[in-house]
């Protein structure tokens, strides 16, 4: 009898969606390792942690000077914009976390940002002020010595962000200049 024919290829494994459902893909993202996937879309994504991670500061009046005294360059991730899901941006916040603790970036923190407790608080500092309206659209941006902002407009996984972050080393994307003066919001480019 003639041989038995090889077993079908197994599926590739399932990818997550992006929280965003797919709109913006501006990467490949990899749900292997099951940080950042698209929580709570029913696909069967692993569940992330309930609260903040442990160790990454919430950026408010009163933590402001200490967050930007731990680096030149603060990795700000966005929640309650309903651009991605609480739990997406806190998993996101966790591994970008440990990769900076890792020691791969020098001078830089990690930082979680409340956007909708923070707007509605009255007599904000100059640099909030200046700071929400120009985060409103974003999962992360980068603060640049308190003064000077990059945003990130992608999908909200690690790979994305960490192209991102590479060509923001490169200098192949824009800052924009905080307003501080005005604490207006506005921005021009730098």
């Amino acid at each position: 009898p003639p041989p038995a024919p090889p077993p079908p290829p197994s599926p590739p494994p399932r990818q997550a969606e992006p929280a965003d459902g797919g709109a913006e893909r501006t990467g490949s993202s990899s749900a292997s390792d099951g940080r950042a996937s698209g929580g709570g879309n029913g696909n069967g994504s692993r569940a992330a942690p309930a609260g903040p991670p442990p160790g990454v500061p919430q950026l408010s009046e009163q933590t402001l000077e200490p967050i930007l005294a731990g680096g030149s360059y603060v990795l700000l991730f966005v929640t309650n914009t309903g651009v991605a899901e609480r739990s997406t941006v806190h998993s996101l916040a966790a591994h970008f976390d440990a990769e900076l603790r890792g020691g791969e970036r020098r001078g830089w923190s990690v930082a979680l940002l409340d956007y909708s407790a923070e707007s509605t608080r009255p007599g904000k500092p100059p640099l909030l002020a200046a700071l929400l309206p120009r985060v409103r659209h974003s999962v992360v941006c980068v603060l640049r010595k308190g003064c000077k902002l990059a945003t990130f407009g992608g999908t909200a996984a690690p790979r994305p962000i960490d192209d991102w972050l590479a060509s923001l080393r490169m200098g192949e994307v824009s800052w924009a200049e905080l307003d501080l003066a005005a604490g207006s919001g506005e921005a021009s480019r730098a």
